[in-house]
């Protein structure tokens, strides 16, 4: 529970699904093979720079929380201040995208604003199976956040030093004690670690563009 609320409920029974239902379905979370795969079979496109990827390569990666749910930081949080400053973007990027983009509660944190389609656009298939979530960022705890990313940008991203898979991306697993709901995260959905400078806010955002970009199918970004 000091995580803070997000993906279980808030209470001892999700203190039990984090700590006994969920880790027999958790897979581990840094090899890049899935998406080596996908990108042999044709799922080439990338929206994150090789340049600007490599200039921001991280040095070390902060520690993760051993639960399956919530996923967070227990290690290198960042400033008020830039917790702040990716705040101003995040929201600034959202309205001026809201033809590609609006804000809803999270299906998947059930607590915080996240960025979905917008309504009228087609969904991709995974676009689908994430029900047009794009991305939420973590405000009550750390900051990290979670998105989806092209199979060629999870690559990048996770070799960088910059995210890792969720637990159950890639995993179908039922969701009774949450609403009798299923949860099926593709293995392209990801966690992006939590900016510490303003430079590395510019690279989020970066990396957040990307993720529109894959989930709308659209390059007309504000």
């Amino acid at each position: 529970m000091s995580y803070g609320p997000g993906g279980v409920p808030y209470n001892i029974i999700g203190w039990f699904v984090a700590s006994v239902i969920l880790p027999p379905l958790a897979r581990e979370m840094f090899s890049t093979e899935v998406y080596n795969k996908k990108i042999a079979a044709g799922e080439t496109t990338s929206y994150l720079s090789d340049e600007s990827v490599r200039a921001r390569k991280r040095d070390g990666r902060p520690e993760l929380g051993p639960h399956v749910s919530p996923q967070r930081q227990l290690t290198e949080f960042p400033s008020k201040e830039i917790k702040e400053k990716l705040n101003q973007e995040f929201y600034a990027f959202a309205n001026r995208n809201g033809h590609l983009t609006r804000f809803s509660v999270s299906n998947l944190e059930l607590h915080a604003d996240a960025l979905f389609l917008a309504d009228g656009l087609v969904p991709s298939p995974v676009a689908q199976k994430m029900k047009g979530e794009i991305a939420h960022i973590h405000r009550l705890k750390d900051f990290s956040l979670h998105l989806t990313l092209a199979p060629a940008d999870c690559k990048k991203v996770i070799e960088a030093g910059w995210g890792q898979r969720h637990k159950l991306s890639g995993v179908q697993a039922p969701r009774a004690l949450f609403g009798g709901r299923i949860i099926s995260l593709p293995p392209e959905y990801v966690f992006i670690y939590a900016p510490r400078t303003e430079q590395e806010v510019a690279f989020v955002m970066e990396i957040l563009v990307a993720s529109v970009k894959y989930m709308t199918g659209s390059v007309e970004v504000r």
